[in-house]
């Protein structure tokens, strides 16, 4: 278990996202009304998820590329890149042991 789970429970991360798109909306000067219609989210998701972060993941999506910040979406969970040759030769195959 991480640290971050110690301190934050879900719902509070989930808030916080939803925050942090309602600031990206703003910075980019559009309405919920502008962006349902960009995105093809209703406003009251928007609303929804802005003030208290329940959304759908799909929800989500639409919204992150309606607002142009698709990237951090695909960036979870992806798994980490050797950076070097040893690096590649030391990572070998991996697998669920549990």
């Amino acid at each position: 278990m991480s640290l971050i789970h110690l301190l934050y429970s879900p719902a509070e991360i989930a808030r916080d996202v939803g925050k942090n798109a309602r600031a990206v909306r703003l910075s980019k000067n559009l309405s919920r009304k502008t962006l349902a219609e960009l995105s093809g989210v209703s406003e009251s998701s928007i609303q929804r998820f802005e003030v208290g972060g329940s959304i759908t993941l799909e929800a989500m999506i639409l919204l992150a590329t309606a607002l142009d910040e698709l990237k951090p979406i695909t960036a979870l969970f992806n798994p980490h890149q050797p950076n070097s040759y040893a690096e590649l030769k030391s990572a070998g195959r991996k697998r669920g042991t549990k």
